[in-house]
C-alpha cells in the first residue's frame, strides 16, 4: 500500500463515518430508523448524486481503482460481521417453543409465500439483474431467500420505539422473526454455496447441505459447551477485555469455518454468535461493548459504504420497472404471508396484520443480503441497488404502518370492553 492509498482510505473512512452519523441523527429527529439515513447519505455520496454533481470530486475521493475499493469492502465486512453479531445476540431460540403453534404457522406464511413470490419473479426478472457468476435457477433463488428473510435489530427497534417489545404482539412478531432469520441464514449459505460451484447441479446441492448441516449440528451441540467453558474461564483473566475477544473470536471462528467450507461467512458468524447467547451466561458488559463499536463505528460505515455502491442512474426502462415490482412483490408476499399465518395460528384480525407489517421490513439484514449476492456474483450492481432500495422502503413504511395497526388494536380492546360492561347486569 502506498502512502497515497493509505491517505485516501483514511480519508473515505472518515467521510463515509461521518456522513452516516449525520444522517442517522436527522432520521432520528425526523422519528425514522436511522439506518434509513445512514444509507441516504451514502447514496449521496455516490455516483447518484456527488459523482454526477461533481465527477472529478467523486473519482478523487473514491477512484476506481479495485484495490483501493477491496481495502473499503474489507472494512465493510467487519461491519457486517457485527451485524450479523447483533442479530445473533438478538435471537432467542426459547421465545420459539413458548409460542409454537403461532410462531410455526407465521413462519410458514412469512417465509414460504415471499420466497415462491421472489423465486418468481427471479425467474422472469431481466437479463441484467442476474450476475455473471450466476444461473438462472441460483439467481431465483437468492432472491427468493432475499424477499423472505426478515430484519430483527431493525425490528427490535421499531417496537422498543413503539413501546412494543414487551407485549404479547411484540413478542410474536420477534419470535416469527427469529425463525425468519435462522432459516433464511440457513438457505442463503446453501444458496451460496451452490453458487460458487458448478450451478444448480443436484450432488452439488446435496454436499453443501451435508457440510452445512454438519457444522450447524457441531455447533448447537458441542459449541454451546465450548463458548460456556472458554467464556467463564476468559472471565478469570487478569488481561482487560478478554470476554470481548472471546466473542468476538467465536464468531470470526465460525465465519471461518462456514467460508472455508464454501458457504457464506454470515452464516458461521451468526450460528456462533447465537451460541454465545445460548451460554446463558451474563454478558452484559461484552454485549454492551460490541453494541457500542458496532453501532458506533463499523456498521455506520457499511451502510453509508452500501449507499456509494447504489447507481440510481442505472434504474432506467427495464431494470426501474423491475424494481418497482420487486418493491411491491417483496411488501405484498411478506404482508399477505405473515399476516395469514399469524391469523390461522390464532391471532385476532388487527393483530395478525401488525404481525405482517412488523415481519415486512428488511433493514440492514437486507443489505447483508445484497452484499453478499453482488460479492459471489449472483446479482448485478443493477440487481444490488434493486435490493437496498427494497430494505430501505420496507424499513421506512414499517414504523408509521404498524403505528395505525396499534391504533386499531387499542380501538378495538376499547369497543370489546365497551361492550362487556354493556352487557354486564346494572347493579341496583
Amino acid at each position: 500500500m502506498t502512502d497515497h492509498q493509505l491517505f485516501l482510505v483514511l480519508a473515505e473512512i472518515l467521510v463515509l463515518v461521518l456522513a452516516a452519523r449525520v444522517g442517522g441523527e436527522l432520521a432520528a429527529r425526523l422519528g425514522i430508523p436511522t439506518v434509513v439515513g445512514e444509507i441516504v447519505m451514502g447514496i449521496f455520496l455516490g455516483p447518484s448524486l456527488f459523482g454526477a454533481v461533481w465527477p472529478g470530486g467523486f473519482r478523487a475521493l473514491f477512484p476506481p481503482d479495485p484495490s483501493q475499493r477491496n481495502l473499503l469492502e474489507l472494512v465493510g465486512w467487519m461491519g457486517v460481521l457485527f451485524l450479523v453479531l447483533s442479530a445473533g445476540l438478538e435471537t432467542r431460540l426459547g421465545v420459539l417453543r413458548e409460542h409454537g403453534r403461532v410462531v410455526m404457522l407465521g413462519w410458514l406464511g412469512a417465509f414460504v409465500i415471499p420466497f415462491a413470490a421472489g423465486w418468481g419473479f427471479g425467474i422472469l426478472a431481466p437479463d441484467a439483474l442476474v450476475g455473471p457468476d450466476a444461473d438462472r435457477t441460483s439467481f431465483a433463488l437468492f432472491i427468493g431467500v432475499a424477499m423472505s428473510i426478515s430484519a430483527i435489530p431493525v425490528i427490535a427497534r421499531i417496537l422498543m420505539d413503539l413501546s412494543l417489545i414487551r407485549t404479547r404482539l411484540g413478542v410474536l412478531i420477534m419470535s416469527t422473526a427469529v425463525a425468519d432469520d435462522t432459516i433464511g441464514w440457513l438457505v442463503l449459505g446453501v444458496v451460496a454455496g451452490v453458487a460458487r460451484g458448478e450451478g444448480f447441479a443436484l450432488g452439488n446441492l446435496a454436499g453443501t447441505l451435508a457440510v452445512t448441516a454438519a457444522f450447524v449440528l457441531i455447533a448447537f451441540t458441542a459449541g454451546r459447551n465450548v463458548c460456556r467453558w472458554v467464556l467463564r474461564s476468559s472471565q478469570r483473566l487478569r488481561i482487560p477485555h478478554a470476554e470481548v475477544s472471546v466473542v468476538l473470536s467465536f464468531v470470526l471462528l465460525g465465519a471461518l469455518a462456514t467460508q472455508a467450507i464454501g458457504v457464506h461467512l454470515a452464516l458461521g458468524a451468526f450460528i456462533m454468535a447465537i451460541q454465545v447467547r445460548r451460554t446463558g451466561l451474563r454478558l452484559n458488559t461484552s454485549e454492551h461493548v460490541v453494541h457500542q463499536i458496532g453501532t458506533g463505528f463499523f456498521t455506520p460505515f457499511f451502510f453509508a459504504f452500501t449507499g456509494i455502491n447504489v447507481d440510481l442512474t442505472t434504474m432506467r426502462g427495464t431494470t426501474l420497472v423491475a424494481t418497482i415490482v420487486a418493491i411491491a412483490v417483496a411488501c405484498l408476499a411478506k404482508f399477505v404471508g405473515g399476516a395469514l399465518g399469524a391469523r390461522a395460528g390464532g391471532l385476532p384480525k388487527w393483530e395478525a396484520i401488525a404481525t405482517g407489517v412488523g415481519l415486512n421490513a428488511r433493514g440492514a439484514i437486507g443489505l447483508v443480503i445484497a452484499a453478499v449476492g453482488l460479492s459471489i456474483g449472483v446479482i448485478t450492481e443493477e440487481g444490488y441497488a434493486m435490493l437496498v432500495l427494497v430494505s430501505v422502503t420496507t424499513t421506512l413504511m414499517t414504523a408509521p404502518l404498524l403505528r395505525l395497526c396499534v391504533k386499531r388494536i387499542a380501538n378495538d380492546d376499547a369497543a370489546a370492553a365497551a361492550a362487556d360492561a354493556a352487557l354486564k347486569p346494572a347493579t341496583p
